[in-house]
């Protein structure tokens, strides 16, 4: 049997199964979805370790709940930062249509922390995807998304501030 094959007879029929034990454990859809995106690529990643026919609940399983403690281990090392800390405003141009940078900083901190941290890096502090993922020790697709919605949730803050 090729791997596809193996991979969607015997680990891809649960996903519904493992979208729900994610957003259990995670208690965050988007959180859930890397979850269960970073298990089922390891699960393909390491396909060649497992025996069809055995149980392949048990296995992906393990390896959620393995990426899952990882992730809240690196969670607590990496402390969040509050953006109050600031003590000097920059000094920028006036210009009518250009949002100063404390305004701009006042509406990043309406986003959520993950998306914070990812759009502060990338646009503000002008730090690669590659640095980023580096830095916050998430996979490289986690940070490309995390910054997808960070720019998503950006642009709604702005809407609803009539700028």
């Amino acid at each position: 049997m090729n791997k596809e094959r193996i991979f969607k007879e015997e680990v891809y029929v649960h996903y519904d199964y493992f979208l729900r034990v994610a957003k259990n454990m995670t208690q965050n859809l988007f959180d859930a979805e890397d979850l269960l995106q970073d298990s089922f690529a390891r699960a393909y990643r390491f396909l060649d370790s497992f025996e069809p026919g055995t149980n392949s609940k048990a296995w992906v399983y393990r390896i959620m709940k393995n990426l899952f403690i990882n992730f809240n281990r690196k969670k607590q090392a990496h402390p969040n930062y509050s953006l109050d800390s600031m003590q000097n405003e920059p000094f920028i141009r006036e210009d009518q249509n250009t949002l100063r940078y404390f305004e701009v900083m006042k509406l990043i901190e309406k986003i959520k922390d993950e998306y914070r941290q990812v759009i502060i890096l990338y646009h503000l502090e002008e730090h690669s995807l590659a640095e980023i993922s580096k830095a916050l020790n998430w996979p490289l697709g986690t940070v490309k998304s995390r910054l997808h919605r960070a720019r998503k949730e950006f642009r709604k803050v702005i809407s609803e501030t009539n700028i």
